[in-house]
């Protein structure tokens, strides 16, 4: 279990940060947002959260004060700054007063969960130089395909995970979990399938949280170590999908264009009859309605982190004809462009 807390003065900012963390990391079990750094602090001394993402620039007690009064109640927490400002003399301020981490305005959702992954990974080993050249021998032994050398690698890593946490359950559970997600991702640069990445992330980390309290949790690990020793080998010998991931990628990148399956087709280098078949083989659904989907996915973020018309959302995601888009979202979601921002957007805050 973890906790978030954040504390920004742009509801928007807040709002992306809530979003993507209870979307992508199921670790994430309770969440708080705050306008106001004093706010923040009050809150932390019921909540206790493990994690904070402050923004420097609040009303009453700013970013780095508030850094400090935090540290004091809990000097164990990890704690991100956003902010506006790129000056390294500004950074380094933060860093001094017991920031982890850095994020430059306006946050991206890549960054954030790259810095979430981050702050959960120090956490999750410790301090120990020890436990941190473990974790390395263990991926790079995961990642070479030596299943008996990394099992070996577990080994010893578990008797320093044991020693760390004396041996106390709850602990060895926010431990495993920590590991877990660190694990997925070191393997996440060799595999082309984020989709199963994220599944696979997902499944291990609700399995780990509603296990029994004297669970076997190193059984958990060797479990992921096996499942992500099988996903390399499938991945490494099956040319498909290496071409699927090619034409995820250059989907993504062409969300605004009127891109066709003879485009992307092309792009792989590959016959439309062909490519059509490849898709739906090994992603289960066909080009238009995955191509749909994301661009609906797409919209929903800008209409919750923007304050785009919904005629320029849409055409951010490829539609040229906003009535067009507005009948598709509508048939998809059950909901208008218009009520969907409406009923998402309504704030829950905390304070001033």
């Amino acid at each position: 279990m973890v906790k978030v807390l954040a504390s920004d003065d742009d509801y928007l900012e807040g709002k992306v940060i809530q979003m993507l963390l209870e979307r992508e990391r199921p670790i994430v079990t309770e969440f708080c947002y705050t306008r106001s750094g004093r706010t923040a602090v009050e809150i932390a001394r019921t909540m206790k959260p493990d994690i904070a993402f402050l923004d420097v620039q609040m009303p009453g007690l700013d970013g780095i004060a508030t850094v400090e009064q935090l540290k004091l109640l809990n000097p164990n927490i990890k704690i991100a700054m956003i902010s506006a400002h790129s000056d390294s003399e500004y950074i380094l301020k933060t860093m001094k007063a017991g920031a982890s981490d850095y994020i430059l305005k306006p946050a991206r959702p890549q960054e954030i969960i790259r810095v979430f992954d981050k702050l959960i990974k120090s956490d999750a080993i410790g301090d120990s130089g020890l436990l941190i050249a473990r974790i390395r021998e263990l991926i790079q032994n995961i990642l070479s395909g030596q299943r008996s050398e990394a099992l070996r690698i577990l080994d010893l890593l578990w008797q320093e995970v044991i020693i760390s946490t004396d041996q106390d359950n709850e602990k060895l559970r926010i431990r495993t979990r920590g590991l877990a997600t660190y694990l997925i991702n070191s393997i996440s640069d060799r595999h082309h399938s984020p989709e199963i990445l994220i599944l696979l992330h997902n499944s291990m980390i609700r399995s780990i949280n509603s296990a029994p309290v004297h669970a076997d949790f190193k059984g958990y690990l060797i479990e992921l170590i096996d499942t992500c020793l099988q996903l390399l080998d499938q991945y490494a010998n099956d040319a498909g999908h290496e071409l699927i991931s090619q034409a995820h990628s250059y989907i993504q990148k062409n969300l605004q264009r009127n891109i066709t399956l003879e485009d992307v087709a092309r792009h792989i280098h590959l016959s439309t009859f062909y490519f059509s078949r490849l898709f739906k083989d090994k992603t289960g659904v066909n080009y238009i309605d995955y191509l749909i989907q994301l661009r609906l996915e797409k919209a929903k973020l800008l209409l919750l982190t923007t304050n785009d018309s919904v005629a320029v959302v849409a055409k951010k995601v490829g539609y040229s004809e906003t009535n067009s888009f507005s009948r598709l979202f509508k048939s998809r979601l059950g909901i208008s462009p218009s009520e969907y921002r409406a009923k998402n957007k309504s704030p829950n805050v905390i304070g001033n």
